[in-house]
């Protein structure tokens, strides 16, 4: 994230970076092509997340849920390629879809996306023009805007205002979570209490200081998070024993 600044980027890449780019960029690869296989080979974590956590294609539009939480449930949106901005329409790359909507499916298009990742970076290098690196911003005038982008968790908006200052008067972000969060209302529905850990983790929620959780029944607490995360490394635990070899 640190790259990024207002009018450009803060460093350059050279030609002599390239080699050693390409070089992490074929690590990277291999890595991630042996860890997929293993993921989705892995009969505990197959049993575990398959038909889990569902989220309906017609679910997840009526929570306007994002990125691939989405594209996790066939819909197949993101905005690199709804909105193009940056090079994303200047390089090949594919929206990784997936139509089940339970948790193995948000797991795939995540994995997947690592090569689509890779694709993109490949594309740009080869199309990389010289120059310049940013755009030198000398007055900032009064003014308003928006702005979206296709962030991991997918996609985010910024509202920005200006008074002419060298602080914003107003600066507002949606971020992905906010959408993603409360479809775990419904996805977490007829399953067990040792699968909730697992439906909302799925959705790769950025909770900052919201994550403690409280248990209630009938009025009475009868647990907190840390007795979802014991339920759910419980029923892992007995998964494990069943598929030992």
């Amino acid at each position: 994230y640190a790259i990024n600044k207002i009018g450009g980027v803060r460093r350059n890449i050279n030609d002599d970076d390239l080699p050693q780019i390409e070089k992490v960029l074929n690590i990277v690869e291999e890595k991630t092509t042996l860890f997929t296989k293993a993921i989705l080979d892995d009969p505990v974590l197959k049993a575990r997340l398959e038909n889990v956590g569902i989220l309906t294609r017609e679910q997840a539009i009526a929570y306007s849920v994002v990125g691939p939480t989405a594209r996790g449930s066939g819909v197949a949106i993101d905005v690199r390629k709804d909105d193009p901005y940056a090079a994303y329409d200047l390089v090949p790359w594919d929206i990784i879809v997936f139509d089940e909507g339970d948790i193995l499916a948000k797991a795939k298009v995540r994995l997947l996306e690592c090569f689509e990742s890779i694709r993109i970076i490949r594309g740009c290098i080869k199309k990389m023009k010289k120059g310049e690196i940013q755009v030198p911003v000398d007055e900032i005038p009064r003014g308003e805007g928006i702005g979206h982008h296709e962030a991991p968790r997918g996609e985010v908006f910024h509202y920005v205002r200006s008074d002419g200052g060298k602080s914003p008067a107003r600066h507002k972000i949606r971020a992905p979570s906010y959408n993603n969060i409360p479809s775990n209302e419904i996805a977490v529905l007829d399953y067990s209490i040792a699968d909730a850990a697992l439906v909302l983790a799925a959705v790769d929620p950025c909770y900052c200081c919201t994550e403690r959780t409280t248990i209630v029944q009938d009025g009475k607490v009868i647990g907190y998070g840390k007795d979802l995360l014991n339920k759910s490394w419980e029923k892992t635990a007995k998964l494990k024993e069943k598929y030992k070899r």
